[in-house]
């Protein structure tokens, strides 16, 4: 498995001192067989992530930055301990209990992560509050609601289905043949 490490600090993911993240990339193997038949995933995936942008803008009232803000609170506030085996849709959508495990997150780690200006991220946090989406302590650490699951439901079901194309052209591509022991 390859790996790219970078350094955050802790004022971006508010969990102590400067340390090692590691982004995993799958190895040598899956990236290979993606560029030998990049002919077939790369359009799938244009079409399906074009798709999942429009479908995503019209959700979020035409602003993919409210989009993004939120996006960055839920993955940056996951508890490190995550274990996807453990969770299935409906338990990560109904399990109040792991809400409280979060890791709060500040606006100032937000635009610092995103690259959206601060300013900005205070207005769209503002705007999640409204809806009910996001939590704000009186310290100004920020967590996702319990709301926000149930009324993003069709936005999940969004992204599953862009998944479920992404996952049908690497099967598509697997079964023709071309490279097709490379992700086995």
């Amino acid at each position: 498995m390859i790996t790219l490490s970078f350094k955050r600090n802790s004022a971006q993911n508010g969990r102590g001192s400067d340390e090692d993240a590691q982004m995993q990339t799958g190895s040598r193997k899956e990236r290979d067989f993606i560029r030998e038949n990049f002919g077939e995933i790369w359009p799938v995936h244009v079409s399906a992530f074009t798709r999942l942008l429009t479908q995503f803008r019209a959700r979020f009232d035409g602003d993919l930055d409210l989009l993004l803000v939120l996006a960055v609170i839920g993955e940056r506030t996951r508890p490190e301990n995550w274990n996807p085996q453990l969770v299935s849709l409906e338990d990560l959508a109904t399990r109040a209990e792991d809400r409280l495990s979060q890791y709060a997150i500040n606006i100032q780690s937000i635009a610092d992560y995103s690259g959206i200006p601060r300013e900005t991220v205070r207005r769209k946090v503002l705007v999640l509050q409204s809806k009910g989406w996001v939590n704000r302590s009186d310290d100004g650490k920020l967590s996702i609601a319990a709301d926000a699951a149930p009324d993003l439901a069709d936005a999940t079901g969004d992204t599953i289905a862009y998944l479920q194309k992404i996952f049908c052209a690497f099967e598509n591509a697997r079964d023709t043949g071309n490279g097709a022991a490379a992700i086995e």
